[in-house]
């Protein structure tokens, strides 16, 4: 736990009890005060003694207003740090927790960022339900518990999870004021949610929503905003249109919107953009009826991370390079067999746990429906015992996806199954323990570099 002091007027540093006096004890001597951000105060030793103390410790700090942030957490990522990396903002404390360059969760003091939260914005509880949870249960146990008493499925916590972590990382970058630090310090993975997530795409995209936001928002300046149909679909929208169109009433503002169709606000905002640009529908501060929508609070604006001297807000140009899966053309089959390779690893180690059903039950239910990916290759496909996907159907329905994959069809389709990977080893990190899952963790990783190589 950190030490907490108080500077006073006068200048004199106060202890908050006597572990932090004991602290500061430790450190008697004579220091210079560094000039620094008003939310830092940095002392340093006039005469220089070295020497070094065991973890945590705090091995990196600065002010978050002159540095940007985006190139702090690149640079983490392509040196494979791992520890804590913690902003002190304003709007509230917020760790990524990092294990040799990825992310493998976060958390945050400000309670909107809670997963509890984002369940219920994504429409996947009510928040009656959730407070009904909340009355036996820690907030840091609440998606775990809404799986256990069937509230929720593994793979719908899965996504609150991404988008939580995917929120809080997104926050981080945004911040352009307060104090950043990096931890040396371990972590019990078994103590939060393990997920594994790549920092070059969370960076990637981060970026992306910062640009994207700021063009949806000249036409749509905040969320409160209620939409009104101005047609029907006519067969010519994406499904995720489609789906939000069907949920367009004249009454439902567009986080509302968001809600029913279980989407974050971006890419709700997102949807809403293209239908205005459709012509399918508009959005106005009141209902159909005429009411007024509730007042925006100024924090839905985004604030993009620009430090000083900096004339324009990051681009994926001038950071990390583009993510392996698009660096250059791999056979398909080979990506298949690859997966498959790391399908059956996952199942088998936790079938040393004799946990094989509930992980492929779990596994099954995410590809229904394409729960855990929205792409079409996946479509209709599920896991067999082995843990396998079946090779044939799979290379099949991607050559005749194919034309519909964009640009680069076979990023969009290692995109696909490595969201399928991420959500079997995010299960299997809830069946084994920490030492199992780390090795197996680190097996797919040696596994995956087959494909990875550029």
């Amino acid at each position: 736990m950190d030490s907490r002091y108080t500077l006073d007027a006068r200048g004199a540093l106060v202890p908050a009890d006597a572990e932090a006096q004991k602290a500061l004890a430790g450190r008697a001597g004579e220091f210079v005060l560094v000039p620094t951000a008003p939310d830092l105060v940095f002392l340093v030793r006039a005469r220089p003694a070295g020497g070094k103390i065991a973890p945590p410790r705090v091995v990196l700090a600065g002010d978050a207003s002159a540095f940007p942030l985006s190139d702090l957490v690149a640079f983490l990522g392509q040196s494979r740090w791992s520890g804590l990396v913690k902003v002190h903002a304003p709007s509230g404390r917020r760790t990524i927790l990092l294990r040799d360059g990825e992310v493998r969760g976060a958390s945050s003091d400000d309670p909107s960022d809670r997963i509890g939260e984002v369940i219920v914005r994504l429409g996947f509880a009510t928040r009656e339900r959730l407070e009904e949870i909340l009355r036996d249960t820690p907030p840091s146990k609440v998606g775990r518990s809404l799986v256990e008493r069937g509230a929720i499925q593994s793979h719908e916590l899965f996504k609150c999870l991404t988008v939580q972590v995917s929120e809080i990382f997104h926050a981080i970058l945004l911040c352009h004021e307060g104090a950043f630090t990096l931890v040396d310090q371990e972590f019990d993975d078994k103590a939060v949610h393990s997920l594994n997530l790549s920092m070059q795409s969370l960076l990637m995209d981060s970026i992306r929503k910062i640009d994207e936001m700021a063009h949806f928002r000249k036409r749509i300046p905040h969320g409160r905003l209620y939409v009104w149909k101005k047609r029907p679909s006519d067969g010519k929208l994406e499904p995720e249109e489609d789906l939000v169109l069907s949920q367009v009433d004249g009454h439902r503002t567009i986080v509302e919107l968001g809600q029913a169709a279980k989407l974050t606000e971006f890419d709700v905002t997102r949807v809403v953009f293209r239908l205005l640009e459709g012509g399918y529908a508009q959005v106005s501060e009141k209902t159909s009826d005429g009411l007024a929508a509730p007042a925006a609070p100024a924090a839905d604006a985004p604030q993009v991370p620009v430090a000083r001297g900096q004339a324009q807000p990051p681009t994926p140009a001038t950071r990390a390079p583009a993510p392996a899966a698009a660096r250059g053309p791999v056979d398909a089959g080979n990506v298949i067999r690859i997966f498959n390779l790391i399908f059956r690893e996952i199942r088998d180690e936790v079938a040393r746990q004799r946990r094989e059903r509930e992980l492929l039950t779990a596994a099954n239910a995410a590809l229904e429906g394409q729960a855990r990916s929205q792409s079409p290759v996946l479509s209709n496909l599920s896991f067999d015992d082995s843990g396998s996907l079946n090779e044939a159907r799979l290379l099949a329905q991607y050559e005749r996806m194919k034309p519909t994959l964009g640009s680069e069809p076979l990023a969009s389709f290692r995109e696909a199954l490595s969201d399928v990977m991420f959500f079997l080893l995010f299960q299997a990190g809830e069946l084994l323990e920490s030492r199992a899952d780390e090795d197996l963790a680190r097996r797919v990783k040696e596994m995956l570099a087959a494909i990875e190589s550029p």
